[in-house]
């Protein structure tokens, strides 16, 4: 793969169900009040990123709390929404049988899926959902088809994105998986290292 653009990662903004403790995955919930102003908090740190004078492209998640936020960092932006490139290469990790539902009732009805999948869980794939090595193919994917851009704004989801960085950076599978990313956490990619933006 040739040089990387400059990524721009960002986190959908709060959603009811991460209140809850729920799985999401490609399940929906909407943004709270608190995550459509975290939304407008990461566009501010963006512009700091951006460099006025070169161009970017904005590519977001399908999924509605990552499209809802994408239009809200657009807006605060002054960028046209109909610009943004939604793929659904960055959607969130599909959570399969556990999407929907908190981690207190997935303890309850599948504590066997759980104990397997904590002990692998770069390889275990989830009934109906996916694991991090299916994940990791398809943002392998999207790298290569953004990998002649400059600079690229990405709205997505705190599970992709985990995978996303650690491609980025050369990461072994345990290290990626330590990631962690809140909703009002901006990334700066670039160069294959990884600075929060502040």
């Amino acid at each position: 793969m040739k040089k990387l653009p400059t990524i721009i990662l960002v986190r959908h903004g709060q959603t009811k169900w991460n209140v809850e403790g729920r799985y999401q995955g490609r399940l929906n919930s909407d943004l709270t009040e608190k995550g459509k102003e975290q939304a407008k908090e990461n566009a501010i740190k963006i512009a700091k990123v951006l460099n006025p004078t070169k161009p970017f492209k904005i590519f977001s998640s399908p999924l509605g709390r990552a499209k809802e936020s994408c239009y809200i960092i657009c807006d605060a932006l002054g960028v046209d929404k109909t610009e943004v490139i939604f793929d659904e290469r960055i959607s969130e990790f599909n959570y399969g049988i556990f999407e929907g539902k908190t981690k207190a009732e997935c303890q309850e009805k599948y504590p066997q899926v759980l104990a397997e999948r904590k002990a692998n869980k770069w390889s275990y794939q989830i009934e109906n959902g996916e694991s991090y090595i299916l994940v990791t193919q398809r943002l392998k994917s999207w790298l290569e088809s953004v990998q002649d851009e400059e600079t690229v704004v990405m709205v997505a989801h705190e599970m992709v994105n985990r995978a996303l960085r650690g491609l980025y950076c050369n990461l072994d599978s345990n290290s990626m998986l330590d990631l962690r990313q809140g909703n009002d956490i901006v990334i700066k990619l670039e160069n294959s290292e990884e600075n929060i933006v502040v």
